[in-house]
Parts: C-alpha cells; sequence; structure tokens
C-alpha cells in the first residue's frame, strides 16, 4: 500500500471536509429559517469495513458516517434530520476509472475487477444509480420523519449491519 500526503488530502478533502462543511452551511441556513428539513450524506459501504487498496478511501467514508450521526443527535432538536446512504458498489463511469486503477495493480484484464466485484455481491450485480435515488426520496420525504443519525445500505445484500 502507497499512500502520499498529497493523495490523502485529497480524498479528505472531498470526502470528509466537503461533507462537514456542507452540512454545515446547509444546517445553519435551515436553523435561521426555523423550518427544519432532512440532510442525506452519501457514505459508503466501504466506510464499514477496510478493503484492500484503499483504506484512506475507506476511512473518509466512515468519517462520513460518524458525521451523519453526530450532526443528526445535535440537528435534531431543530427538526433537522440527518441520515446517510451507504451503496456498495454502483455501475456507473466512476467504475471505469476504478476497473483500470484495480487492473493496473492487481495484473488483470480490463472489466474483470468490475466483473468480478459485481459477481460477488450476493444480488449478482452492481446496483444502478436510480436504486440509489429512492432511498434519498423516502429519506427527504416525511414518511422518514422519525428516521435520524442513521445509515442505510444499499448493496444488494452485501453488507449487513
Amino acid at each position: 500500500m502507497h499512500i502520499t500526503r498529497e493523495s490523502f488530502h485529497r480524498v479528505f478533502d472531498l470526502n470528509v471536509e466537503g461533507v462537514l462543511f456542507t452540512l454545515q452551511a446547509v444546517a445553519r441556513q435551515m436553523i435561521r429559517q426555523a423550518r427544519g428539513g432532512k440532510i442525506i450524506n452519501m457514505a459508503s459501504q466501504a466506510g464499514r469495513r477496510g478493503e484492500p487498496l484503499v483504506a484512506v478511501y475507506c476511512a473518509s467514508k466512515a468519517a462520513v458516517i460518524s458525521i451523519t450521526q453526530s450532526a443528526g443527535l445535535d440537528l435534531i432538536r431543530h427538526g433537522i434530520n440527518v441520515n446517510a446512504i451507504a451503496p456498495g458498489v454502483v455501475d456507473n463511469e466512476h467504475w471505469d476509472d476504478v476497473d483500470t486503477r484495480f487492473a493496473r495493480y492487481e495484473n488483470l484484464p480490463l472489466g474483470e475487477k468490475k466483473r468480478r466485484v459485481a459477481a460477488a455481491v450476493p444480488l449478482g450485480r452492481m446496483a444502478r444509480p436510480d436504486e440509489i435515488a429512492g432511498l434519498a426520496a423516502f429519506l427527504a420525504s416525511s414518511d422518514a420523519d422519525y428516521i435520524v443519525a442513521q445509515t442505510y445500505n444499499i448493496d444488494g445484500g452485501n453488507w449487513m449491519s
């Protein structure tokens, strides 16, 4: 494993600082408006456990889960529900880059890592982006008013918490 300070900061700046300071700005505005609201963070299944070759990414997404819990418990007094979604592997353009990197690191043909990862999901495939959107819509709705500081997996049965 080779992690540089630059690569560490790039991942944490985006995944942790980005979430934290955006959440803080949104929460301040919601508090000023005094109408409550919903904040939904994007975590990852990778934040639930370590995975080879992506330690920094996993740590950053674990931080998002922790931020969600802390902010959720703090902001609920203002009627603001904070929750998160932790997708597993999602079939999108991001996976082209991921597959290319793993092909290089693990000496695999292009497309093989993606195929293996999809096959390892109990449901037998990667998620589609629209399968994530439904949970986001639910968490933003009044049907989720009693849900606070939770992180929900959408991962085809890959991780059960």
